[in-house]
């Protein structure tokens, strides 16, 4: 296959996810076949990323509209073959570019969330809901990371041929490398979650349940604009002792892998990344029947160490019955408890095959 150019854009470093697979995917894509740049509608953010290294082209905008002039020049000047955008809210304009100046340019579109949920947290909601469902069928592939995302889709509009699975990569041998362990101190229950502290993440339910259980300490590792709130609630619960905020957190594993249960309280998500590396550190995760796209990986966890609870009640419940781990003295590092997942470099070839069908169609 002749090199191609591949364009991915990214609208910040903030430390989710979907952000983190996007670079895992620049990291790992086969340079043989393609140059690849980087945009980035500004920097800001704690994920690093080396731009000696990598073709990184900053923006260093605060908004996506103000950087539109700059972005289509960029496209101009480089001609990709290829573009491939994670978040709805650039997809669409890149879309709209393709469709009006470079038709021949091809568009893959990721999507990380569920959505309906996505798009109507966002302001203008329902403006972005119907320029979604306008716009998004002339991805050229749409990547989502289960069958749920995929079947919800399908009902919205988009064609079966443009839809493919590709479930989020994680690098078990790396992240298995550690043996710094940070559990917080004292006996009872040890629990940790992490995530951005924004209201899809789901902290606000997490906090009056961990008020009913006896000894329970839970650790949250992440930032956000909903900490002011969440410390609110945190005082009004009386739950100070109960409850630690640790921000941003560069190296997390060492926190995850020393806790009993790992919580993930989100309202919706796609396929969560910490749901992933938590299981492959060995920690059991609890977490809601509304994330639909975990249930895609039930089978491949080992022990049904993988719990979706139908609500905070039943959460609840279940907390108040679950066993402090065995080891919780002498911290060792569990076995993973993922039995089948896609390694970086599976990530990587999956979207080769991916970009060498819409090229070669």
């Amino acid at each position: 296959m002749k090199k191609k150019k591949l364009v991915l854009i990214l609208p910040s470093l903030a430390g989710g996810g979907a952000e983190k697979v996007t670079l895992n995917l620049l990291e790992n894509i086969d340079k043989k076949y393609f140059d690849c740049t980087l945009f980035l509608i500004n920097d800001v953010g704690p994920l690093k990323v080396n731009f000696n290294k990598y073709q990184i082209i900053n923006f260093s905008s605060a908004r996506l509209r103000n950087a539109l002039p700059s972005i289509l020049a960029q496209i101009k000047n480089i001609q990709p073959d290829i573009i491939l955008s994670t978040f709805p809210h650039i997809t669409i304009p890149i879309i709209l570019i393709k469709k009006l100046l470079y038709n021949n340019i091809k568009v893959i579109s990721r999507e990380p969330n569920m959505i309906d949920q996505s798009l109507g947290s966002t302001n203008f909601s329902f403006i972005f809901k119907k320029l979604y469902k306008i716009i998004m069928p002339f991805s050229d592939k749409i990547i989502v990371s289960s069958k749920g995302m995929q079947k919800d889709l399908y009902k919205k509009g988009i064609k079966k041929d443009k839809l493919t699975i590709i479930q989020n990569p994680i690098d078990i041998d790396l992240l298995r490398k550690m043996n710094k362990f940070k559990r917080h101190p004292g006996s009872g229950l040890r629990l940790v979650s992490m995530g951005r502290l924004v209201y899809q993440k789901g902290f606000d339910r997490i906090l009056p349940i961990i008020k009913n259980i006896k000894n329970a300490h839970i650790t949250i590792l992440g930032e956000g604009k909903e900490y002011t709130n969440l410390s609110r609630i945190v005082e009004e619960l009386n739950i100070k002792d109960k409850v630690s905020f640790k921000g941003f957190v560069h190296d997390p594993k060492k926190y995850i892998a020393a806790a009993d249960y790992f919580i993930l309280p989100s309202r919706w998500e796609g396929l969560p990344n910490s749901v992933l590396e938590s299981l492959a550190l060995g920690t059991p995760v609890i977490t809601f029947t509304e994330i639909i796209g975990l249930m895609d990986i039930v089978p491949n966890v080992a022990e049904k160490k993988l719990i979706l609870c139908k609500d905070e009640r039943d959460m609840e419940i279940l907390l108040k019955k679950l066993p402090i781990r065995s080891n919780n003295k002498d911290l060792k590092l569990r076995r993973n408890l993922l039995i089948k997942y896609n390694t970086p470099s599976d990530y990587s070839a999956h979207y080769f095959r991916v970009i060498e069908e819409l090229l070669y169609e």
